[in-house]
């Protein structure tokens, strides 16, 4: 005999049946627990027999990289678009409503370095030439 509050599987036939929260429970809990389970896995890994060791190799591939492309920060600008609200005045056009909405463009400063990815291409390059590649493994 089940009790008040318990739910018979087999009565529920559609989705729309169920009460709610119990579907959230049951088919979300599947895509959180595979999220949670999976992950990766970066590590260098000599890629030819004889490469330099990696204690040696990486500060000196980082010094070259550094080196022919320093870190050179420039100031650029994005504009974004913001939405304000404002009140109708007597003679506008605001289908019946009080307010109207607009998107007023905003322009916003950022710091970059653009030498980031130069230098990470040298890097990566001189590790290879030194017998290492960056290797991700997903599990």
């Amino acid at each position: 005999m089940m009790k008040k509050d318990e739910i018979n599987p087999l009565a529920i036939s559609t989705f729309s049946s169920f009460p709610a929260g119990i579907a959230i429970k049951k088919y979300v809990k599947l895509p959180i627990i595979t999220l949670i389970l999976c992950g990766c896995s970066s590590q260098w890994v000599a890629s030819r027999p004889g490469a330099e060791a990696l204690s040696s190799a990486r500060p000196a591939c980082e010094t070259q990289s550094e080196k022919k492309f320093p870190v050179k920060n420039e100031v650029a600008q994005r504009t974004v678009y913001s939405q304000k609200y404002e009140t109708c005045k007597k003679n506008e056009e605001c289908d019946g409503k009080k307010y109207k909405t607009t998107e007023r463009p905003e322009t916003e400063s950022y710091v970059m370095d653009v030498n980031k990815d130069s230098r990470r291409n040298e890097f990566y390059g001189c590790m290879s030439v030194k017998g290492w590649e960056y290797e991700t493994k997903w599990f």
